[in-house]
C-alpha cells in the first residue's frame, strides 16, 4: 500500500498504525535465521507470558552474520513506517524531548497455546528496562496466524496477525493489549520500542 493511498479513515484506529510493508520471503529468511541461532534462545514462562525469544540489538547490525538479514529488513521496514507515523502524527517531531528507535529488540515465537496472555502497557511508569522512557511500540508479524494477532482492550479491536505487516501504536495504558492465543498455529514476531532520550 502506498502511503499516499492512506489516510486517518483507512487506518480507522486513531494513532494504531498498520502498513504491510515487509515481503513474504524477507519473512521467511527471518524466520530461518532465528532457528539458525538456537544457542541464543530464551525460553520465557510466566504466569503472564510464554515463548521462545531471540534478543537482539539494532547496533549489531551486519556484525553477527546470522542475523544480518533479520536486522536489515526489520531496520528499513521500521524506516518506512516511522516516517510513515510522523506524516500521519506530525506533532510527534513537535515534542519537548527528542525520541528514536531502542537499540534492543525481540524475535519472539509462539507455539500453539502459547503468547503474552495477560493485558499490559509498555511504558511501566518506572525504571524497569527503561520502559518509563517509552514512547511508541512497534511489532512485525512474520507468520500469518489467523486466529493470533494483537488484542487491544479499549480501543476493542484485533489486529490480525499477517506476515509482513508493521503496527506502530502508544507505549501507554490507553493501548492496554495482550496477545490472541492461537490454539492451532505458531506465531513469529519481531518487537521492540521507541524510545524517549533523556
Amino acid at each position: 500500500a502506498n502511503f499516499s493511498k492512506m489516510s486517518h479513515k483507512e487506518n480507522q484506529i486513531p494513532f494504531l498504525y498498520r502498513r504491510d510493508i515487509l515481503d513474504n520471503n524477507q519473512c521467511l529468511e527471518i524466520v530461518k535465521e532465528f532457528w539458525k541461532n538456537k544457542n541464543l534462545h530464551k525460553n520465557v514462562n510466566t504466569s503472564n507470558k510464554v515463548s521462545t525469544d531471540l534478543q537482539c540489538k539494532f547496533s549489531e547490525k551486519n556484525t553477527r552474520i546470522l542475523l544480518s538479514k533479520s536486522i536489515n529488513y526489520i531496520s528499513d521496514a521500521l524506516t518506512i513506517a516511522i516516517n510513515d507515523y510522523t506524516k500521519l502524527y506530525p506533532q510527534t517531531k513537535k515534542l519537548y524531548l527528542d525520541w528514536g528507535l531502542y537499540d534492543n529488540f525481540n524475535l519472539q515465537f509462539y507455539q500453539p497455546h502459547q503468547g503474552f496472555g495477560g493485558y499490559h502497557c509498555e511504558n511501566l511508569g518506572k525504571d524497569y528496562s527503561d520502559s518509563n522512557t517509552r514512547f511508541l511500540v512497534w511489532t512485525i508479524y512474520l507468520s500469518n496466524t489467523l486466529d493470533g494477532g494483537t488484542e487491544f482492550l479499549h480501543q476493542n479491536h484485533i489486529e490480525k496477525c499477517k506476515m509482513g505487516k508493521v503496527i506502530i501504536f502508544p507505549a501507554d495504558w490507553t493501548f492496554t493489549h495482550r496477545s490472541q492465543i492461537s490454539t492451532t498455529q505458531c506465531k513469529l514476531i519481531a518487537t521492540g520500542w521507541l524510545n524517549y532520550k533523556l
